[in-house]
């Protein structure tokens, strides 16, 4: 073989390693390109629900009648938490805690019927039924453990399950799993529940507070909460707003016990109210004038 020709061999050796060498790097360019938006959102999805991506509070929610207030607004539209203050700050949970009793319940089989009272009048006998039935503190620690409820705690006494500590931030992980994970007969029984809140629970408590009555003519579906027998005032209110169940809302409360019932549930229905202006709800409907926080066959 002559030199001329081995040199040439080699020349073109060296060419076609170069052209291999440009075309995968045009197709690994492309490859790239085509994957970096599903990381992207993938990355969102996750940051969402994460602390560090809270948004600044609003100003006019800095401005409150609460010794201290937790809230979070989930836009589902948009996949993204929209408001949100003292996100992680515990509360005592109240009645917000029946939605772990009821998940927990429905998957054990227990009667649909019972959860949906317990749902909708707010039925303290029955959720204390199924707490019992379903091990008491234990439940609220699995289900905290299930659905990543990092502010969730179970109660220090067995019984209590009112005493249950969250955040706002975790009911909305709660709302978003019933929405997003639950099993289909959970979810239909939950949110059946949830939309035909009565209002005034089994207790005689007017329960229209909070979101319902900020809400206006909007679709709502509520769990609200309150306690009875804690150092200072608990009222919480919790649920899905607007077409579609769009908006996941928590906001929940504690205040000084000087101040009477009336007077806390008017504040929150208020301050609910710049909530829902803040997360760029449009509601049309005013403000009750009055809450009446007992039905008239109540003193």
């Amino acid at each position: 073989m002559s030199a001329n020709s081995s040199r040439n061999r080699r020349a073109l050796g060296v060419v076609a390693a170069a052209l291999i060498g440009f075309v995968t790097g045009i197709i690994v360019a492309i490859l790239g390109a085509r994957m970096a938006p599903a990381v992207f959102e993938e990355n969102t999805r996750e940051a969402a629900d994460t602390s560090d991506h809270f948004p600044q509070p609003p100003a006019q929610l800095l401005d409150h009648e609460f010794d201290d207030v937790g809230v979070v607004v989930f836009d589902r539209t948009r996949s993204r938490i929209t408001v949100a203050y003292n996100a992680e700050e515990q509360f005592t949970s109240a009645s917000l805690v029946k939605l772990l009793i009821a998940f927990d319940a429905l998957e054990r089989g227990a009667s649909e019927s019972d959860v949906h009272v317990m749902i909708a009048e707010s039925h303290d006998a029955i959720a204390g039924q199924l707490w019992v039935e379903g091990d008491g503190p234990a439940l609220v620690t699995e289900w905290a453990n299930r659905l990543g409820l990092d502010g969730t705690e179970a109660p220090e006494e067995w019984g209590k399950w009112g005493d249950t500590l969250t955040t706002a931030a975790d009911m909305v992980k709660v709302y978003r799993y019933l929405l997003e994970e639950a099993p289909p007969r959970t979810r239909e029984v939950v949110l059946a529940a949830l939309r035909a809140s009565t209002p005034y629970g089994n207790d005689g408590f007017y329960q229209r507070f909070g979101i319902p009555d900020a809400a206006g003519g909007l679709p709502v579906a509520v769990k609200q909460g309150w306690a009875c027998c804690t150092d200072e005032r608990v009222l919480h209110t919790s649920g899905l707003v607007g077409d579609d169940d769009r908006y996941i809302v928590a906001v929940l409360s504690r205040t000084s016990r000087e101040v009477d019932n009336e007077t806390v549930s008017r504040n929150l229905t208020s301050y609910v109210a710049r909530v829902l202006d803040a997360a760029g709800v449009d509601r049309e409907s005013p403000l009750p004038t009055r809450i009446p926080v007992r039905p008239p066959n109540h003193g």
